[in-house]
């Protein structure tokens, strides 16, 4: 980040915030990341969530992401290159949306995926809690809405070396497909790729050990 933009940016404040919502703790960054600049993080590290609010010089943009597990992405509606306006929709949407992590687990359950009969899919119920010492982080009996129509259903994750497996459904393209993350770096795999569930279990049936294997190794 160049120095005069940092410096601009650094000196923005936005008044005083709460040092908790909803059990996240605040913490005050106020440094560069790569092309970022952090302002402060909302997190429950016992939970793998949190909240990050930054300016991202690429786009000249303020913008906040969310982070579930090890999945992380923006909130398009924080998008804005006027501080001030910023500022306006921190202070009447962030609690929001931290209390809105909070719960993301328990939501009620999306029609499009009660419709696929995610719920009642009995494969998915009997997921082991553990598999090649990853652990089942978000199950679909409670899949996690992300962005763009995708929900997470599956999702395997091993924190200490910061790498997972996804599987994802999106509702408008009406399709099953998973990606692995190895060391923060994501990889798309085309191995459980599926329209339907029949053909999603096969598929994991048949590749979920070998992915996860392969992740680790």
């Amino acid at each position: 980040m160049k120095d005069d933009t940092k410096n601009k940016i650094a000196a923005l404040s936005f008044g005083d915030l709460p040092a908790e919502i909803e059990g996240f703790t605040l913490e005050k960054i106020c440094a560069v990341d790569d092309d970022k600049f952090i302002f402060f993080v909302y997190a429950d590290d016992a939970a793998h969530c949190a909240v990050t609010v930054y300016f991202h010089e690429e786009t000249m943009e303020f913008k906040v992401s969310q982070r579930i597990g090890l999945t992380e992405f923006c909130l398009t509606n924080f998008f804005t290159t006027d501080f001030n306006r910023f500022k306006e929709l921190i202070d009447a949407e962030l609690n929001g949306v931290i209390k809105n992590l909070r719960g993301i687990k328990s939501k009620p359950l999306n029609r499009f995926l009660s419709e696929k009969k995610i719920d009642t899919w009995n494969y998915g119920k009997n997921l082991p809690a553990t598999l090649e010492g990853f652990e089942l982080f978000i199950s679909p009996a409670a899949p996690v809405e992300i962005t763009n129509g995708s929900f997470i259903v599956i999702n395997y994750v091993d924190f200490a070396i910061n790498s997972d497996f996804v599987l994802a459904y999106n509702i408008y393209s009406d399709e099953f497909s998973g990606e692995t993350r190895i060391n923060g770096a994501p990889n798309v795999t085309y191995a459980f790729d599926a329209e339907t569930l029949e053909d999603l279990e096969d598929k994991l049936k048949k590749n979920l050990i070998a992915e996860l294997k392969s992740i680790r190794n």
